[in-house]
């Protein structure tokens, strides 16, 4: 099988307790009757390490209670590795009514071979010594105790380990004893509140005790992070700090000179490669896609690498393998690259845990590029490379690479976690273009085209996806997700699934394309016509939760960048919900957005989601659940024929331009009339010129008498001219939408008039008539109820307004008051303007010139 036998022969026998153990009486309470499972329980375990004689002893006496627990606990399992583990069994006894009776029978115990992750292409070596028992019976206790002597060779020595109080099934007693010389540091840390540690000394021996008993079963929430973990427990640990690990693994991962059939591999790329970066990706290639994964790691290569030259003959091997092999062929180029110790689990909380080689389940490597010629000048210095991925694409700067958080890089003179972000992070964007015939069209059929394009990680991802894949049976899964999807419609295929890979630059697309027979439905209580979009392909990148309460975190898939468009292309201009939000959280971001583009007659509706960190804490999951409950709500839109009642050009509501332009006939109306009011001036002299506030005054008027027209004519402050906004509430109440609408009615009637009311303000202004200090005050009060009615209907509404919106209240309030005390008390302001209604026609002048003709 290569890299030698895959282990020893195993080893077995019956022999006393060693005398070092301590004794411990077995405690603890019976359990509940809801508090197990498959009917047995442990009522006492007790493990007990020796580290001067490199044993480990254990007892455990499992309660039978029921018929299942004799059918699922009469056999006894005890997993060693024979490599470099002697088992030696103690007792094995069979409790009933009180009496013992041994069934300790070396010849009952048979030894197989067993590759617990054989399923993940490695194989560990490991073996069971199993005893299945003879008449078992309900009540039944079975006491077993054995020792295993001999601690893989690969740690020098040194221990490491961690003790657990706690499993999803009730435990009675749970006892934990670390033996050592005095003068063996020792170093241990709790995790979630274990028992209390004790420590004493006995036959020249520290003894370092836990003790704990009627342990109940713990419930685990689901989809929590890998990280996460309730369990009380122990760590324990010789090593004193992180320069302690590396030194360690130092003693495996030296690089290593290349030779033989490796070393003309290499000099084979030196001569065909144009630079040292395509050298680099032609031995990242290789190590990647030619040297498939297959672990032997039994014995010390369950952390030990094997050679470099004998994993490139035999173009297999682990982590450890092919990052050690990747190494030696990048620094036989003087390209300097390491190993770098990581977990898949803890990842960012590496660095909660004590210094351990416990602590690492693979190894990557890091690759310095800031040497190299012709690099980018934003490039990395440096580069992790995750050996065992296949399939990966784009140049080796932009490699992507998971988010590990932390690391042990194994190179002299380190001695602390390295800091990993994640590199160069996938995302997916997908985008359904809907071909709608004419509404009412039930013979020409539409058409939907779905193409999905996927860049880096994702891209990787689905490059493994398809090589793994019978392609029949997942263009089918692609066809039956939309033929479910919109079964009222009658979808057939147009094409096969139309696959293009990019490697170079990292991405994959997909193109699907099938034909809607019946797109248009007719349904409702008015039976109009409507298209339904069905966004459900969503559901598939989101989690969900169930409406309980929340302990522990919750899961998130990091980084995840999910991009969802649905595009809805009509024959004419439609009337569609317009809307658009957005959610930040420290986790997350969600965004939505529905707009109408009228140049190309389509409704877009665009829903993004992404992921900031791997995970919700437990006080946020309430809020998640809210925001994700919110874009599930907007997944599902709906068009219908409620809008032929409008006049349409371009998008345009014909029936808000005829209102608009009677507003403007109507303010003409009320101008002339209003012109003539004249309050009398309080100061009668010429008037003053205008100067400070007056002047600015003068500039804001203007300015809004010109801006005010240019604001309707865009999309945001004009929306109401458009059949889209009128339709903004199709789906909700009647009530509610009828309030929408009349809300849109009194924008467009109070926007139009505030242009004209500008507008006459400033003939009022530039004639300094007596009457603009009364009418400006009317119109800046006016502006600041509308203000206000607007922000409260929008909230009331949903509708999309700045996260200040409310906040600027108070503001405003207080300006149109000080303008208004202003306007009405300022002695500049009684002495410019003084002209009356008359004086502006030169009435006045004319009647004095009358009476002096009368006296002469």
């Amino acid at each position: 099988m290569g890299f030698g036998e895959l282990g020893a022969a195993p080893s077995i026998g019956i022999k006393p307790a060693p005398s070092w153990v301590v004794p411990v009486t077995p405690g603890g309470k019976p359990a509940g009757a809801k508090d197990f499972s498959n009917g047995f329980y442990i009522a006492f375990s007790d493990t007990q390490t020796n580290l001067d004689e490199q044993t480990v002893y254990r007892r455990v006496i499992r309660q039978i209670v029921s018929e299942s627990g004799v059918q699922n606990g009469s056999e006894m399992i005890i997993a060693f590795d024979p490599s470099y583990e002697r088992l030696n069994v103690h007792s094995l006894i069979v409790w009933r009514d009180g009496v013992a009776m041994s069934r300790l029978n070396l010849a009952d115990f048979k030894v197989i071979p067993v590759e617990t992750d054989r399923q993940r292409f490695i194989y560990n070596g490991y073996h069971t010594a199993s005893v299945i028992l003879k008449d078992i019976r309900k009540g039944d206790r079975i006491e077993l105790a054995y020792s295993c002597t001999g601690w893989n060779p690969v740690f020098k020595g040194k221990y490491s380990d961690f003790f657990s109080f706690a499993t999803g099934d009730y435990l009675g007693h749970v006892h934990v004893a670390v033996l050592a010389k005095a003068g063996r540091a020792v170093y241990t840390k709790d995790f979630n509140k274990p028992p209390a540690r004790k420590e004493h000394t006995q036959n020249g021996l520290r003894i370092y005790e836990w003790d704990a008993r009627n342990i109940k079963r713990i419930s685990y929430q689901e989809d929590r992070p890998s990280w996460y973990d309730e369990t009380p427990s122990v760590q324990v640990t010789e090593f004193k700090n992180w320069k302690e690990v590396v030194d360690w693994g130092l003693n495996f991962y030296s690089i290593p000179t290349v030779s033989g059939a490796l070393k003309a591999k290499v000099d084979e790329w030196k001569r065909t490669s144009e630079s040292r970066l395509d050298y680099i990706e032609k031995a990242v290639r290789f190590v990647q896609d030619d040297v498939r994964y297959l672990g032997i790691e039994t014995g010390e290569n369950s952390h030990r690498p094997h050679k470099a030259e004998d994993v490139f003959n035999q173009r297999y091997g682990d982590c450890k393998d092919k990052t050690l092999l990747l190494c030696a062929i990048l620094n036989a180029n003087g390209v300097e690259a390491s190993p770098v110790l990581v977990d898949t689990y803890k990842r960012s909380h590496l660095e909660d845990y004590l210094p351990s080689p416990a602590d690492f389940n693979h190894v990557v490597a890091r690759v310095l590029m800031h040497d190299l010629e012709n690099r980018a000048p934003e490039a990395r210095d440096y580069v992790f490379v995750d050996p065992t991925i296949a399939l990966q694409g784009g140049a080796i700067p932009q490699t992507s690479f998971a988010a590990y958080g932390y690391g042990l890089l194994l190179k002299e003179r380190q001695s602390k976690l390295l800091h990993m972000e994640a590199q160069n992070p996938g995302s997916t964007e997908i985008t359904e273009d809907f071909y709608l015939p004419a509404m009412g069209d039930t013979i020409s059929g539409g058409v939907l085209q779905v193409k999905t394009v996927y860049f880096n990680h994702d891209a990787e991802n689905f490059r493994s996806t398809l090589q793994e894949s019978v392609l029949s049976e997942l263009e089918d899964s692609y066809f039956n997700f939309y033929a479910e999807l919109y079964k009222n419609s009658g979808l057939e295929r147009l094409d096969s699934l139309e696959f293009y890979d990019q490697r170079e630059a990292n991405n994959i697309s997909v193109v699907e394309r099938y034909r809607l027979n019946d797109a248009w439905q007719v349904g409702g209580q008015t039976e109009n016509w409507y298209f339904q979009v069905l966004g459900r392909i969503m559901y598939d990148h989101v989690r969900t939760l169930p409406a309980r309460k929340r302990n522990s975190p919750v899961f998130l898939n990091y980084p995840t960048n999910i991009t969802y468009k649905a595009r809805v292309h009509f024959q004419a201009d439609r009337g569609v919900p317009v809307d658009q939000w957005n959610v930040e959280r420290m986790a997350y971001d969600i965004s939505y957005k529905s707009e109408f583009l009228p140049k190309e007659k389509v409704w877009e509706l665009t829903y993004v989601f992404k992921t900031k960190q791997d995970h919700i804490p437990a006080d946020q999951v309430s809020q998640y659940r809210e925001d994700i409950e919110k874009l599930t709500g907007y997944l599902e839109q709906r068009v219908d024929d409620n809008s032929s009642l409008l006049i349409s050009w371009g998008g345009v509501n014909g029936w808000m331009l005829m209102l608009a332009l009677l507003t403007v006939f109507c303010c003409f109306i009320a101008a002339r009339k209003l012109e003539r009011y004249s309050p009398g001036a309080r100061f009668h002299a010429p008037a003053a010129s205008k100067n400070g506030w007056l002047i600015l005054i003068g500039i804001v008027i203007v300015a809004l008498s010109v801006l005010l027209p240019l604001g309707l004519m865009t999309a945001e402050a004009g929306s109401f001219f458009t059949i889209a906004e009128w339709d903004r509430m199709n789906d909700a109440t009647g009530l509610k939408r009828f309030g929408y609408q009349l809300f849109l009615i009194l924008q467009c009637i109070f926007s139009v008039g505030s242009w004209c009311y500008a507008i006459f303000l400033w003939r009022l202004y530039a004639k300094n008539r007596d009457s603009f200090p009364i009418i400006y005050s009317g119109f800046i009060s006016l502006n600041l109820a509308f203000s206000i009615l607007s922000v409260v209907l929008n909230y009331c509404f949903s509708i999309p307004q700045e996260a200040n919106a409310f906040a600027g209240i108070p503001f405003q309030i207080l300006w149109t008051a000080a303008l208004t005390t202003y306007m009405n008390k300022s002695e500049a302001v009684r002495r410019t303007f003084v002209n009356t209604y008359e004086d502006q026609l030169g009435i006045h002048d004319r009647e004095e010139s009358e009476m002096a003709e009368n006296i002469e």
